[in-house]
């Protein structure tokens, strides 16, 4: 039974910082170049479930490969914070 729960999460300086309502039971592990060095486990959550506790200036955007995700990350320390997009 999925099971929501309320989290926190930023970049490392705190420029970009948000909180998330999600179920982390269907998260997934990326084998793509950029998951595989960050170690990166991806959970999905609707874009309303997500609030940014600041106004969004620090926030850039990458994309790469099929540009299915907008890689989110903070201008100032360069840590990506969350990705945008669907769910694969």
């Amino acid at each position: 039974m999925p099971e929501t729960k309320s989290y926190s999460g930023s970049c490392h300086c705190g420029a970009v910082a948000y909180d998330v309502e999600l179920d982390l039971s269907g998260a997934l592990k990326c084998n793509c170049s950029i998951c595989t060095r960050l170690g990166a486990v991806w959970a999905f959550a609707p874009r309303t479930a997500l609030k940014l506790k600041a106004d969004g200036a620090q926030l850039g955007d990458y994309q790469f490969g099929k540009k299915s995700l907008h890689h989110r990350f903070c201008k100032s320390c360069g840590n990506e914070a969350f990705a945008e997009g669907k769910m694969p």
